[in-house]
């Protein structure tokens, strides 16, 4: 299926810091749809990123792969 960003949100505190960014997540095959909203929070990236380092591929990168981890079927 092909997924395509349609939307990213920052998300900010009191102080102007990132605490997250909303990834929307859309796609379709067929009859079967999926829509889906990522939050990328601050445990979600590796050691020495940054949320105002990352670019917009990088976070999309990272929703993709909670998505799939969310999405995974589990026995």
């Amino acid at each position: 299926m092909n997924i395509k960003k349609t939307a990213l949100t920052y998300n900010f505190d009191g102080d102007g810091n990132t605490t997250s960014i909303t990834v929307s997540l859309s796609g379709n095959e067929g009859a079967d749809y999926l829509n889906a909203n990522m939050s990328v929070i601050a445990e979600d990236l590796t050691d020495g990123q940054a949320f105002d380092d990352l670019t917009m591929k990088d976070i999309t990168t990272i929703a993709r792969k909670k998505l799939a981890n969310a999405t995974a079927v589990k026995e």
